[in-house]
């Protein structure tokens, strides 16, 4: 009988405990470190938390391999209502670890010179999964029938074939501004550290060699697509949206086909002249229409 009260007592305890740290967090890079890097992890809480040192665990032996007192405190921060920086970098010796700062424990990570391999690939494994037209991870194609042109009085509902690049945010909208920043950051990318992609996958999306670094078959995806939305120095098209994916836009969308489950509007307004045109959303003046540049482009990708 006497049990019992004190295995509520103890119950109580770890109630008490577990509530006490369950809005603390100790965040780090979820990558790793390298061994010579600055390592650094941030323990934020939604409790007045004040942390004065820290130790790092062995993730396999639970044993403390390190402490230290680096830590720096500034406050509050966004929804935190203290937060603070645990610097460990002076320890340099590759395993996994993991963290613990006032009974609060960090996720397990890893040190070792080879943290980043592969990322640069892993990352286009996003780019090929928003691909428009044929998708790779569906092995199919989807907007087949894209799109039609509106607010263009030369060309009002006319059918024109836009499929490519890639869906933008999650969602079905496509821009020219987003897809050609994407497809400059894939090209300085490849050109700032070539040796860091591989070809482990065909131009379309498949896995297989194509001779190709995959960084350069996904950026003349979204330069072909580029080349679609701009087919002539004065026609250039801004995006490819309507209102039953967004409800904010300024003006109102006309319906096109509404019964096809795969159609996209594709907006424009027709330019007074070959130098400007408006963007549907917000009717900011943009940049002039200049295919040649993707076109110039288009031709020098392969080329890596």
């Amino acid at each position: 009988m006497k049990s019992k009260p004190l295995y509520l007592c103890l119950l109580f305890l770890c109630c008490e405990i577990s509530g006490a740290y369950a809005q603390s967090w100790i965040r780090i890079n979820q990558l790793g470190y390298t061994p010579n890097a600055v390592k650094v992890a941030v323990l934020v809480s939604k409790d007045q938390v004040h942390c004065s040192n820290f130790e790092l665990y062995n993730a396999l032996t639970d044993k403390m391999v390190y402490a230290s007192a680096s830590v720096n405190s500034f406050g509050a921060w966004g929804p935190f209502a203290s937060a603070c920086r645990l610097d460990f970098s002076s320890y340099a010796f590759s395993g996994a670890y993991y963290l613990m700062a006032e009974g609060i424990k960090s996720p397990v990570f890893k040190i070792s010179a080879d943290v980043y391999n592969g990322t640069a690939d892993f990352l286009l494994r996003y780019m090929r999964q928003q691909r428009c037209g044929y998708n790779p991870f569906l092995r199919d194609s989807c907007h087949i029938h894209d799109g039609y042109v509106i607010y263009n009085p030369a060309g009002d509902s006319a059918h024109i074939d836009v499929r490519g690049g890639w869906h933008d945010a999650t969602d079905y909208l496509q821009y020219t501004a987003t897809s050609a920043n994407g497809v400059y950051q894939l090209l300085f990318a490849y050109q700032q550290n070539p040796a860091a992609f591989g070809d482990n996958y065909k131009a379309n999306g498949e896995p297989g060699v194509n001779g190709i670094p995959d960084v350069i078959d996904e950026a003349r995806w979204g330069l072909e697509w580029l080349v679609k939305m701009n087919p002539d120095s004065g026609e250039m098209y801004n995006q490819i949206a309507d209102d039953r994916d967004h409800k904010d836009f300024v003006f109102q969308i006309r319906t096109v086909h509404p019964m096809e489950k795969d159609w996209k509007g594709l907006f424009t307004i027709a330019p007074e002249s070959p130098r400007e045109f408006f963007s549907i959303k917000t009717g900011r003046t943009a940049y002039p229409p200049q295919p040649e540049n993707s076109r110039r482009l288009l031709h020098w990708a392969p080329l890596y």
